[in-house]
């Protein structure tokens, strides 16, 4: 027979059947997508911590081999010492020479953490003197948004989306649980890098390190050492752009990937066996519906023909009506709690895209098993009696 088969006129003529399966991919493919979308508003947000503040600044802490002094050619530890900080000066004093760095300063630092939907990050930040605030704030491109600048000791700016993130505010304690009331927020910074600085308190911190305001030409500290007539030890710590690539890349968005991935796939396992109990639950009762197309005239491949278009159908419904309330989703998502937890996102990923598309194409291939077994059951009208 010349004519096709409709395969709108099942969906049309039998709605709610249809719909409860659209519904159901539809969800299936927001919860994909919303997963990735919040998992990845980790990577978003952390990006510009990673990446581009290390652009701006390092910090080094180094080890008395590297200055080549050991302990045993001194008589008293405080004569290594003295040694070794005699070492660290010269070394700050050609690192200010060296092409492309503003600065370098030995001072004391403090650890924060910046929080995301998937695990939280560490940086650093120095604590300097009330007159090397300014300097700092004019290097890292950061800008005073509320409160003032430090004008004592113990008073921290922290950038605002780590104030939402922490959910402290301008007046609050720096972290107080693990330091205590020694650290005052007194204002609130803009900045594309998360920057935070403070003034010392005694010695309260969390380490001395030698702080490097650099540019991005120069900020891989050991090329920087090596042309200095240096090299970094296995006992030295460097925190500059190579160390946090590797974290980002390996620590951050590699597991991410994994995590999604690892989700991603139990949903489709999941997802494969409901659609397929359905559909075949749909097919069980339209058997002599193909039957009866069999017996006027049209062949296997026909009716296949009209049941792959209503499979498409179906699922190109689904994928549209999902992306929809994707976008809905996000944007309340979004605005509602990310935002208000400090973090940036993203709402566009075309490779998360891919992976849906390829998820659906798998189960209209899992599909084809019971299709085709329906397809060899059908032969006459006289199935109709059976």
């Amino acid at each position: 027979m010349n004519s096709k088969l409709s395969a709108s006129k099942f969906i049309r003529n039998n709605k709610k059947q249809v719909w409860v399966l659209i519904i159901a991919l539809a969800l299936s493919f927001m919860t994909m997508y919303i997963i990735n979308f919040l998992f990845m508003a980790s990577e978003v947000s952390f990006r510009p911590m990673c990446l581009e503040q290390p652009k701006k600044v390092a910090f080094i802490s180094v080890n008395y081999d590297t200055f080549g002094i050991s302990i045993d050619d001194y008589e008293t530890l405080e004569e290594a010492a003295a040694a070794a900080q005699a070492r660290k000066d010269k070394f700050m004093e050609d690192l200010k020479a060296y092409p492309g760095i503003t600065d370098a300063y030995q001072t004391q630092v403090l650890n924060s953490t910046y929080n995301g939907i998937a695990g939280g990050i560490g940086y650093k930040f120095p604590l300097v003197e009330v007159d090397m605030i300014e300097p700092y704030l004019d290097h890292m491109g950061a800008k005073l948004v509320e409160g003032r600048l430090p004008e004592g000791s113990g008073e921290i700016l922290v950038d605002s989306k780590v104030l939402k993130n922490q959910e402290c505010k301008v007046g609050d304690f720096f972290k107080e649980d693990i330091y205590g009331k020694n650290f005052k927020i007194v204002g609130a910074l803009e900045s594309d890098n998360f920057t935070t600085v403070g003034t010392p308190q005694g010695f309260n911190n969390t380490g001395w390190y030698i702080v490097v305001l650099c540019d991005e030409e120069h900020c891989d500290m050991s090329v920087v050492v090596e042309e200095l007539g240096g090299k970094f030890t296995a006992w030295d710590e460097v925190f500059d752009v190579n160390a946090w690539r590797d974290l980002y890349d390996n620590d951050l968005v590699g597991v991410l990937e994994d995590m999604i991935s690892g989700i991603l796939i139990v949903i489709t396992v999941f997802l494969t066996i409901a659609i397929v109990v359905a559909y075949v639950s749909f097919m069980r009762s339209r058997v002599n519906e193909y039957c009866l197309y069999s017996s006027i005239g049209y062949s296997r491949k026909a009716i296949y023909s009209m049941m792959m278009r209503e499979l498409m159908m179906i699922f190109g419904i689904s994928m549209v009506i999902g992306a929809i309330v994707s976008i809905v989703a996000m944007i309340l998502l979004g605005e509602n709690l990310l935002a208000y937890l400090g973090l940036s996102y993203q709402m566009f990923y075309p490779d998360q895209i891919v992976r849906i598309i390829a998820v659906f194409a798998a189960i209209v291939g899992v599909l084809q098993i019971p299709i085709l077994a329906t397809l060899y059951k059908i032969k006459t009208i006289d199935m109709i009696e059976e």
